[in-house]
């Protein structure tokens, strides 16, 4: 009986359709379907039709695990895909990761760590504090990192760290290049680092101003790409929700939202009349990506007793259902749920792991980019099989 060879398509089509660890494998098949694989336009269709992992990067218990806090990766549903020994920290410094390397926040060096979750290993440790060295009295200096930004510059494709020394100075680290931490440009104005690590969309990292308005929610943008803070800012939506839900405020905070900044603003309106109040509720507001002025207040969330945060995690395509984590008893206890916007209800996602702590997250495999001088697809396909086998 003779070979039967399937057309081009088909192969591409069935392939990009097949999970990651059986695609690591038929690379090994012939030459043509390591190429396919390899390609760029295989890359994307792939990522396109397959859900990215959430990611539980550790907890915040009091003591220091031997070995250091785990990783745990995990599908959609909350099953348990895979645990990565000791490259965990307190979670991820912001809730999604567009690309393929992970930000743990109070990793065991007590800064941060930038993880290859493909391989298991920290690519960069960095610290929240260090003691350098001087010529004159006292002869050393302590120098404290109060927040970090970690993203891709765009074009370029290459990954960027930027921490906030305690003196409002910034530094910046390329990944691969060899030439270590820089002093980079100096922000226009101080920024509030209370709010939460700034987010990197499209090659651009978003932070809160400081100029010392209760009611500033300002935005500074600094390209990664350039290496300089752009001119125009981005005004916050507070100002059209009123004075009197402004003052409600319990807490905002920046995210990424399916490629999209996204600004979570949660409230409490307390009062001595006898007027009847809402309950506590979330806005979630997405800036419209096409002027980058608009914000669109996408979902307004009722939050159930004693939930004391709302974070989105991920849009679904159901009916515009969304993916949240919630955190509970100011914030000792974490669940994942789907909030339902027709009928305003948030419903526990079965089968998730029963002590999630810390800042869940989501992380999408791009396999068709560098990092430093490696094709980055490459590495992942000669070291994921084993990965996934463990």
């Amino acid at each position: 009986m003779g070979t039967v060879s399937l057309p081009y398509h088909v192969v591409f089509d069935i392939l990009s359709r097949t999970p990651v660890k059986s695609v690591c494998r038929f690379r090994c098949v012939s030459k043509p379907w390591r190429d396919l694989i390899c390609s760029p336009v295989f890359a994307a269709a792939h990522r396109s039709r397959h859900s990215p992992l959430l990611v539980d990067a550790g907890s915040f218990e009091e003591e220091e695990p031997d070995g250091g806090r785990d990783m745990r990766l995990m599908d959609m549903d909350g099953n348990l895909v895979r645990v990565i020994k000791g490259v965990g920290g307190y979670g991820m410094m912001c809730n999604t990761s567009l690309d393929d390397l992970i930000c743990v926040n109070g990793a065991s060096c007590g800064g941060i760590n930038v993880v290859d979750p493909a391989t298991g290993k920290v690519l960069v440790s960095c610290p929240h504090m260090e003691v350098r060295e001087q010529d004159t009295f006292p002869y050393a200096a302590t120098r404290y990192y109060i927040t970090f930004s970690f993203g891709r510059a765009i074009p370029s494709g290459r990954y960027k760290l930027v921490r906030l020394v305690a003196d409002q100075t910034w530094e910046i680290l390329t990944l691969g290049d060899g030439r270590g931490w820089r002093q980079m440009q100096p922000s226009p104005t101080k920024i509030c680092y209370k709010r939460g690590s700034p987010v990197v969309i499209n090659g651009v990292m978003h932070v809160f101003q400081n100029k010392g308005l209760y009611n500033d929610d300002t935005l500074l943008c600094f390209d990664l790409e350039s290496e300089r803070w752009k001119e125009d800012v981005i005004e916050g939506p507070l100002k059209l929700v009123g004075k009197e839900m402004w003052s409600g405020t319990m807490g905002i905070r920046l995210t990424e939202l399916n490629g999209a900044l996204c600004l979570v603003h949660s409230v409490f309106i307390e009062t001595h009349s006898q007027v009847e109040l809402p309950d506590p509720f979330t806005n979630i507001w997405i800036l419209d990506s096409s002027d980058k002025k608009t914000w669109i207040n996408a979902y307004t969330i009722t939050m159930e007793p004693p939930a004391c945060r709302y974070m989105p995690l991920r849009m679904l395509g159901d009916g515009g259902k969304l993916l949240l984590q919630c955190s509970f008893d100011q914030g000792e206890s974490l669940v994942l749920q789907i909030h339902d916007p027709g009928t305003d209800t948030c419903n526990d996602i079965t089968g998730t792991p029963d002590d999630l702590a810390g800042r869940i997250g989501l992380c999408s495999f791009r396999l068709d980019h560098s990092v430093s001088s490696r094709n980055l697809l490459a590495n992942f396909l000669d070291q994921a099989l084993s990965f996934f086998s463990n």
